[in-house]
């Protein structure tokens, strides 16, 4: 009698994609077996996983499940026969496994009933499960956790892209003593990650051991975590288990993190000064802060002293990401412990909090900056974030200043491999084809960072991964630590400067050849109907506009008006949202009013022309200078002061510049002339409707 799970192989085609695969199990389990929960159907689907991996490692059966093209048919189509023949082998199989392997209770079984269970065996089929190459366990449980944090509203989902680089560039290996923790672990994405990576490391070592057994004894011993969400904290170690197994044993304990009386509960495997690797996606925003003084006071990101002699240590309540990330670096071992963690761009670069950074630079150095590319964890949130690798020192420093210069890895990578909509993308063929290869270029920020640790350029295996030098973070007014800000110089940056150097251009600061650089502050606008007097307001999107009418008004006596009132020839470039647009007010905006999102520079014409200036800014060099100032994890923003410090290069020829500026003098008056001529046409459409 024919085996029913070992069949003949009758297919022609190649075997299905294995993520496709458990992707058609999942949907078909939820939509159709009584185990319904993406914690209930990752654990059955790793019941027949781990039974086929170990068919095909103990038993020498590969692959695993091998069916011709008549037993499929019948599978899928309700034959009786073949359904309870199929599935009454690969029950006893299970049985087998489990009792060799003791991954599940001693009592446990298939729970799904046999047509399904035959439906997700012919998923599987000629699939080579224990394929070193590919880890099939990791890939169907990263499935099971983006459904569960798409029905939670996916804020505790970190793509497996961002976890795994995070493994890579910590440099995680548990056979030389390494523990890792994740101290608000989700749905246990990153403690998964160190799961595959240990498997990647052991797959490396061709060791005739079973891979899966050694990855189930350092899993259980070097992963810990903590979650507070009760739920969350379910679905975490339903993920691990479906991972790895193991019956009862949780990885991941329920506690807050940030309470310090947590650290020392019997569930937690969280010490102080006590862990080599930890890796984190702290919950972030600014809308949500931490302000129980019996957490804060543990905290010296929460303490701002006052400049008065003998006054107290006030409490300043602080986002959850700011003291989470306090608490990671302080559960390290100090001198070596290293810590993989997510941040919004605001703490890197934002000036409002140069203080974490200069506390982070006092008490770690930095190994690794990924700035993430924006979709990184769209759809659910449109944050900017980067991926920060750290490791504590010693003894802390008194000043960033007085540390030793060393050299860290930079990257900035262009595709996550999915879409602002979550959709998933693909590279195409030089025919312009669509693939199967996601469109990301994360493994090669692996090789890039490789290539870094050996001492070599890692811009051979990624272009936009570089070396940076310590001393250009620690002597920067801001203490930036994101990637783009120290990212080399682009090819028209570096024409400019060869030039420049070559043939003797002045480079002057920005706010040397101006009267001045503002933004109106933040106040209410109070808007009214329009009436002969009242005055139009613009925002940023209009700034480049050939507007004739708007439809909000301000009062001429408004009292804000003074400072939101722009004038004919002042440059303006958007401050936030859509950052770094270049304008100039034209002649028909002469007393408008302008949105404080418009930074305003006021030109000196005695220094240099602004005709000059504006087509500086617009230029690709200007451009890229302006890039690189950009700050804000939703919102993109850039500063006044920032713009001070732009270099502008000016031609030792007087008719270069001349040439320039009557270009832009000759295009200015054309818009000029162009809005006189669209209100003068607005106006008689107007009047033939009223005629």
């Amino acid at each position: 009698m024919r085996n029913p799970v070992q069949g003949t192989l009758g297919l022609a085609s190649s075997p299905p994609h294995p993520q496709g695969s458990i992707r058609k199990i999942y949907d078909h389990l939820y939509a159709n077996s009584a185990v319904r929960t993406p914690n209930g159907i990752g654990n059955e689907v790793g019941k027949i996983l781990h039974t086929g991996i170990w068919l095909e490692e103990v038993q020498s059966q590969i692959p695993a499940f091998n069916f011709s093209s008549s037993q499929v048919y019948d599978l899928l189509h309700g034959d009786e026969n073949s359904i309870a023949g199929t599935s009454k082998e690969v029950r006893r199989r299970f049985n087998l496994m489990n009792r060799d392997w003791k991954l599940y209770g001693s009592k446990a079984k298939i729970a799904i009933n046999d047509y399904d269970l035959c439906f997700a065996c012919v998923q599987l089929n000629r699939i080579v499960l224990s394929d070193r190459g590919q880890d099939i366990l990791g890939e169907a449980v990263e499935v099971f956790r983006s459904e569960w944090a798409k029905r939670v509203g996916g804020q505790f989902f970190t793509d497996p892209r961002v976890t795994s680089l995070a493994m890579v560039l910590l440099e995680f290996d548990p056979r030389k003593g390494d523990d890792l923790i994740d101290i608000c672990a989700g749905t246990g994405g990153f403690l998964l990650a160190g799961l595959n990576h240990i498997r990647r490391l052991l797959d490396e070592e061709h060791s005739p051991t079973s891979v899966e057994s050694r990855l189930i004894s350092y899993g259980c011993t070097s992963l810990g975590g903590q979650e507070i969400d009760p739920e969350v904290c379910e679905a975490a170690n339903s993920t691990l288990k479906a991972r790895l197994g193991i019956g009862g044993a949780s990885l991941v304990a329920r506690g807050d993190s940030l309470s310090s009386e947590s650290l020392g509960a019997p569930s937690s495997k969280l010490r102080l000064n006590g862990h080599m690797c930890a890796a984190s996606n702290p919950p972030f925003g600014t809308k949500i802060t931490i302000k129980d003084p019996h957490i804060l006071r543990d905290y010296a990101l929460a303490k701002l002293k006052n400049s008065r002699p003998g006054a107290r240590v006030a409490l300043t309540p602080q986002p959850p990401d700011i003291l989470f990330l306090e608490r990671n670096v302080n559960l390290l071992k100090p001198g070596v412990g290293r810590l993989a963690i997510v941040l919004p761009y605001q703490i890197l670069s934002g000036p409002n909090t140069r203080y974490v950074r200069e506390w982070l630079l006092c008490n770690t150095s930095i190994k690794a900056i990924i700035d993430l590319p924006p979709e990184t964890f769209q759809p659910y949130t449109g944050t900017k974030t980067a991926l920060i690798v750290l490791q504590r020192l010693q003894q802390p420093r008194d000043d960033p200043q007085r540390g030793e210069d060393y050299e860290i890895f930079m990257s900035v990578p262009k595709w996550i491999g999915h879409d602002r909509r979550g959709n998933p993308l693909y590279k195409r063929s030089v025919d312009g084809r669509l693939t199967d290869d996601v469109l990301t270029d994360f493994g090669e920020i692996e090789s890039a960072f490789r290539l870094f640790s050996q001492g070599k350029d890692p811009r051979k295996a990624h272009a936009a991964s570089f070396r940076a030098r310590f001393k250009s973070i620690s002597t920067d007014p801001l203490l930036r630590i994101n990637a783009l800000y120290y990212r080399p110089p682009a090819e028209a940056t570096r024409q400019m400067n060869k030039l420049a150097h070559a043939s003797k251009w002045r480079r002057v600061k920005l706010r040397d050849l101006v009267k001045g650089i503002f933004y109106p502050g933040r106040f209410k606008r109070n808007y009214v109907d329009y009436f002969p007097g009242a005055v139009p307001f613009l925002g940023g999107s209009n700034i480049n506009e050939f507007i004739v009418r708007t439809d909000k008004w301000l009062r001429p006596d408004d009292p804000n008006l003074d400072s939101l009132v722009i004038h004919c020839g002042w440059i303006l470039v958007t401050r936030s949202g859509t950052t770094g647009i270049v304008s100039v007010v034209p002649e028909a905006w002469e007393g408008y009013a302008m949105s404080e999102h418009v930074i305003r520079i006021i030109p000196d014409r005695e220094r240099i022309a602004p005709e000059y200036l504006l087509a500086f800014l617009r230029s690709r060099y200007g451009k890229e200078q302006l890039a690189r100032g950009v700050f804000g994890s939703v919102i993109d923003e850039i500063t006044p002061e920032y713009l001070g410090d732009l270099s502008v290069c000016v031609p030792p020829s007087k008719e270069k510049v001349e040439e320039i500026v009557e270009l832009i003098g000759r295009g200015e008056r054309s818009r000029q002339a162009g809005i006189e001529d669209i209100a003068e046409a607005v106006r008689r459409m107007d009047a033939m409707f009223s005629d």
